[in-house]
C-alpha cells in the first residue's frame, strides 16, 4: 500500500515528554499514555515519511511555509533537563507538495537555512514538531523522513483544505507510505493563571472539537464560529483543516484516544487509520 496510511492529531505540551517533565510527570501521565498509543499505532505502519503540520515553526505572514531543507534538528529543554533529536527531511516530497500548492495559487514559500544542501542545510525543529515526533520513533537510529509545514492562519479555510488534498495526492503519487500529523493544542484560556487568562469559551470550543473527532465529523470545522475561535485561542484549527482535506482524498477511520487539561490549555490525541 502506498500513499497516506496513517494520520492523527497530537498535542505538544512540553511535559508530555517524560524526560523533561520534572515534578509535572504524574500530572501529564494520562496524556502521555495517549500519545504513546498514538506513536505505537503510527510505528506499526513503518512509514517512509511523516508530514507534520506545526503552528510553532516558521510563521510567515500570509504564506504557508514548506521546509525544503535537508535536516531538522531540535532540543526541548525544561526543568534543567533536555532531549534532542535529528531527522532527515524528505526533500523531494517537500518540493512536490510545494509545487502542488503553488500550482493552485495558494500563497506558499519553500524554506531553507544555512547551506543549500548537505548537513548544514538545517532548520531548527520547534516544539510543535519535536514533541509529537518524540513518541514516533525519534530516539531510534533509523527513522522515517519528515516534511515540516507551517500553515498560515491568514488564508481561507478552503485553501487549507486544498493543501491537505495536495499532501494526500502527493503521497499517493510518491509510491511511499506516508503519515500526516496535525500538531495541535486546543483552547489556551482554561485558567486565569495562564498567559491568556480564563474565558468560558475554552470549554465550549474543546467540547466541540472532541465531539467532532469522536463522531468522525471533522467536516463540521467549516461551520465553526470564528468569534468562538478568537475567544478560545486554540492553535489547532488550521492544522486540522489541512488534515480534513487529506482525509477527503484518503478515507481513514478516526479514533479518539484521549483529552486532558493539565495546564491552561486543552490537549487531545486522535488517530486515523
Amino acid at each position: 500500500m502506498s500513499g497516506l496510511v496513517f494520520a492523527g492529531i497530537a498535542p505538544h505540551g512540553s511535559s508530555i515528554v517524560g524526560e523533561v517533565a520534572g515534578n509535572e510527570y504524574e500530572l501529564y501521565s494520562p496524556l502521555r499514555k495517549g500519545v504513546e498509543v498514538f506513536g505505537q499505532r503510527l510505528e506499526k505502519h513503518n512509514v517512509d515519511t511523516i508530514v507534520i503540520l506545526t503552528p510553532h515553526g516558521l510563521r510567515l505572514k500570509g504564506y504557508n511555509a514548506v521546509y525544503t531543507c535537508e535536516y531538522c534538528r531540535g532540543t526541548l529543554s525544561q526543568f534543567g533537563k533536555s532531549v534532542s533529536t535529528e531527522y532527515k527531511c524528505d526533500k523531494p516530497m517537500a518540493l512536490n507538495i510545494l509545487s502542488g500548492i503553488e500550482a493552485e495559487g495558494i500563497p506558499c514559500v519553500g524554506c531553507n537555512f544555512g547551506a543549500l544542501e548537505g548537513t548544514e542545510s538545517n532548520i531548527e525543529m520547534d516544539w510543535g514538531t519535536l514533541i509529537p515526533l518524540w513518541f514516533c520513533g525519534a530516539q531510534k537510529s533509523t527513522k522515517p523522513g519528515i516534511v515540516v509545514i507551517g500553515p498560515t492562519r491568514e488564508i481561507p479555510f478552503k485553501q487549507l483544505i486544498t493543501i491537505g488534498k495536495i499532501i494526500a495526492e502527493t503521497a499517493e503519487k510518491s509510491g511511499k507510505e506516508v503519515a500526516l500529523i496535525a500538531s495541535a493544542d486546543q483552547s489556551h484560556v482554561h485558567s486565569s493563571e495562564g498567559p491568556y487568562g480564563y474565558d468560558p469559551s475554552a470549554k465550549i470550543y474543546d467540547e466541540k472539537i472532541c465531539d467532532m473527532v469522536k463522531r468522525d465529523a471533522l467536516d463540521e470545522l467549516l461551520d465553526i464560529d470564528m468569534s468562538l475561535v478568537e475567544k478560545a485561542k486554540p492553535d489547532s484549527l488550521w492544522q486540522m483543516l489541512i488534515l480534513l482535506g487529506a482525509l477527503q482524498v484518503k478515507k481513514l477511520k478516526g479514533n479518539f484516544i484521549t483529552y486532558q487539561i493539565p495546564s491552561y490549555f486543552g490537549m487531545m490525541v486522535a488517530s486515523y487509520e
